[in-house]
């Protein structure tokens, strides 16, 4: 039976084409924004006030990573490492934490890890929304809360959203009705895994999607679109 990384079943959930188009993107690079916040991530809980000097060593590590990032991106680093700044992080105990669900065939990793509640925390390269968290981040806090629950042994129903961008953490409280959306996606991924194309939907979303030139307008084969 196939396995799926998190990542993939939020997709799905999205939108079921713009998984099945991934399906073809082996060897996707990692996005420039990602390794921003990604690097930053790795310093929330040190002294919030550090100077230039920490600043620009942090830059270093994200070219170390990333040789050939965009130097144009220094200001977009800088402007979310000040906004980060700008608010009190816990240090995490543990970074880039495994998880797996046998029952679901599902993995995945925690950006951050915590010894006490709540125990995870998941790093968005997005602006934060202005309340709450974005629907699609509640299925990804649902997914690491299964997850976490079946290799971790831990009750992780509260789950941290950090928005490098904002400079800010929301709490995500997961509800039935994101496990239900889990499910759905799961249900839809498997679909697609053994062959089923799915249909583009008419939605203003697939307007600022990153695919929208490829996205299908008839069915297809899959081993048209992974072949």
């Amino acid at each position: 039976m196939k396995k799926f990384s998190i990542s993939q079943i939020v997709s799905c959930h999205i939108c079921p084409v713009r998984y099945y188009l991934e399906l073809s993107e082996k060897n996707r690079e990692e996005p420039e924004n990602y390794t921003i916040a990604k690097q930053i991530s790795y310093h929330l809980g040190d002294d919030t006030q550090y100077g230039t000097k920490q600043e620009d060593e942090i830059w270093a590590e994200i070219k170390t990573v990333n040789p050939d990032i965009d130097e144009a991106l220094y200001e977009t680093y800088r402007t979310w490492s000040q906004a980060c700044r700008g608010n009190t992080w816990r240090k995490a105990s543990e970074n880039d934490v495994k998880v797996s669900s046998k029952t679901y065939n599902l993995h995945g990793v925690i950006d951050r890890w915590f010894d006490s509640s709540p125990h995870i925390a998941l790093i968005r390269m997005t602006p934060a929304p202005d309340t709450g968290v974005y629907n699609a981040d509640r299925v990804r806090a649902a997914l690491f809360s299964i997850c976490a629950r079946e290799s971790l042994h831990t009750d992780a129903d509260e789950i941290i959203i950090e928005y490098i961008p904002s400079g800010v953490r929301r709490i995500c409280k997961v509800s039935p009705r994101d496990r239900r959306e889990v499910l759905a996606a799961l249900k839809k991924a498997e679909k697609i895994a053994a062959g089923t194309v799915p249909r583009p939907r008419k939605t203003d979303r697939g307007n600022t999607c990153y695919l929208k030139e490829r996205c299908i307008d008839a069915p297809k084969k899959l081993s048209d679109i992974i072949g």
